[in-house]
């Protein structure tokens, strides 16, 4: 089966950056950024950008260059990465907020990056860069004696935009290539499909390193709207609560698990800022709509929820579903919806052929969206990628290693990850499957479900936050056992009150396991 996204035909010039020019020359007066009490217009972003480019040039930055970003939340951060497109080159997201170790790893990974920009308090994070590392806030750079005009420089719209980092199954972070043509053709999609205006402004709440900050960067730059950053390094909900009602903004761009922390910290405080809000696009992990159907269905709440699927390597966002059926997501899993424009998904067995209509087979995505692969990747991760023979043409598809099926409407159902199997008793079990089923019983609010053991003795627990005061686990096992096969039933249930967050804002499954590891409380005994 395939579905066939939109055909909608994109400018010779498929450059984002040029399109923030364009709005910069146009209203150069229109507010662009703020980020505690820094505020940056149009103009004067485009300005101190155009001084990073001239600088980087200077340096040696050219088409096809690979620079390090890794600067804290300011001005300065977004007129860096601006620069660097600017300058011809793909810049690469270096989250400050992650764990040293994991930044030396990411480094060690492209030691074509010519360049790191930092800034003075994250010099020390990124002193193993093979590159020369740069102090953007120097005086000595001289930038302030640099031109602000626009750099003259030749770019292909099939060169390298940004380099983001994922992990995959693996834990080891693969340097994931994206095309300045697939960018424009998502940032294009946004725009036109959801109205998307010079009004639509946004809060950056996600980790920089995290795929989907990317497009939350650049989708209000692109529409001529202000960007809005937390002026912190790590997540605070009651700030960022607070700054979407204070700053008005409009969109948001997150995984579940962020949207989770703000439609609580609303429910509890009793207040209404969120209604406010126009769109919220949630990716990056399954969502669980119980968690938010009460807030989402309250009278006068304005804000529609668009539930996307999509993959790094994918220019992260394939496909996206308006949430407006709450009562059918509890029967069955939630749709992602029809692929976004010029962008296709395909259902195919493991030997790349489709498979029958509303069967499961593996998710694969072809056209524009489809971005460079992966730099100095070893051959198995390279074979993610490959080209296929399709009604005369080839087609070179990313098989996604997720599995899903299509739905007669022609929406896209994703149902687990090929890697997220365990055996138990000889049995190949998805452990999405067993989320979905515990997550559907009315005393659940949210559920992940680890292995724990190994060989013969592995087993499944289940880490549960309730929907209510009590957690009757006897009860929650009676009633699966009446939908699921008894080896797919949870042998231990732990009852938490949160699950962790990663730097991404989405649930750390690695910390859940390593707190079975170190002997979780078991169900009803104070785990909460």
């Amino acid at each position: 089966m395939v579905l066939t996204g939109t055909k909608v035909p994109l400018p010779a010039e498929r450059l984002a950056h040029r399109v923030f020019e364009s709005h910069a020359a146009g209203h150069p007066e229109r507010l662009a950024l703020t980020c505690g009490a820094e505020r940056l217009t149009y103009g004067e972003l485009n300005g101190r950008a155009n001084r990073v480019a001239h600088y980087l040039a200077s340096i040696g930055i050219t088409r096809g260059s690979v620079v390090g970003v890794c600067v804290d939340r300011s001005g300065d951060l977004v007129a860096t990465v601006l620069g660097v497109l600017k300058a011809g080159a793909a810049y690469v997201p270096l989250d400050p907020s992650y764990p040293p170790e994991r930044l030396r790893l990411m480094v060690s990974q492209l030691p074509q990056m010519d360049v790191v920009v930092a800034g003075g308090d994250t010099l020390a994070l990124v002193a193993g860069a093979a590159g020369t590392v740069v102090d953007i806030g120097d005086p000595a750079l001289g930038l302030a004696d640099l031109p602000a005009t626009d750099p003259d420089v030749r770019i292909d719209p099939e060169d390298l935009c940004y380099v983001v980092f994922t992990s995959g199954s693996t834990g080891t972070p693969k340097a994931t290539a994206v095309r300045h043509e697939g960018w424009y053709n998502l940032l294009n999609w946004l725009t036109l499909e959801y109205g998307l205006d010079h009004e639509s402004g946004n809060l950056l709440v996600s980790s920089f390193g995290f795929d989907i900050s990317q497009r939350s960067l650049m989708t209000p730059l692109f529409t001529g709207a202000p960007l809005h950053l937390l002026p912190s390094r790590s997540f605070d909900v009651s700030l960022a609560y607070r700054l979407i009602g204070e700053l008005g903004v409009r969109t948001l761009h997150c995984a579940p698990s962020t949207l989770y922390l703000l439609v609580e910290r609303e429910t509890a405080q009793g207040t209404e800022v969120l209604t406010g809000l126009r769109y919220v696009f949630i990716g990056g992990e399954p969502m669980s709509a119980t968690r938010v159907a009460r807030w989402a269905t309250r009278e006068g709440n304005r804000c529609l929820l668009l539930h996307q699927y999509g993959v790094a390597e994918c220019t992260d966002v394939a496909s996206s579903h308006r949430m407006v059926d709450y009562g059918s997501y509890a029967e069955g899993p939630m749709p992602a919806g029809p692929p976004v424009y010029n962008t296709e998904i395909h259902i195919l067995d493991e030997d790349l052929r489709e498979v029958p209509d509303g069967e499961v087979g593996e998710i694969c995505v072809s056209g524009i969206s489809v971005g460079a692969g992966y730099l100095n990747a070893g051959p198995e991760a390279a074979a993610r990628f490959v080209t296929v023979r399709r009604d005369g043409a080839d087609v070179r598809l990313y098989r996604t290693g997720d599995q899903g099926y299509t739905t007669p409407s022609g929406e896209l159902v994703v149902v687990g990850r090929l890697d997220h199997q365990v055996k138990i008793r000889g049995m190949r079990i998805d452990l999405g499957d067993v989320e979905h089923a515990v997550r559907r019983h009315q005393d659940v609010r949210d559920v992940v479900v680890v292995p724990a053991g190994s060989g013969q003795d592995t087993r499944l627990v289940a880490l549960v936050i309730p929907s209510g005061d009590r957690f009757d686990e006897r009860a929650l096992r009676r009633d699966l056992l009446g939908t699921l096969p008894r080896n797919m039933v949870p042998q231990q249930f732990t009852a938490l009150d949160s699950f962790p967050l990663n730097p991404n804002g989405k649930v750390d499954r690695k910390a859940l396991a390593s707190r079975l590891q170190s002997g979780p409380s078991p169900a009803g005994s104070g785990a909460r």
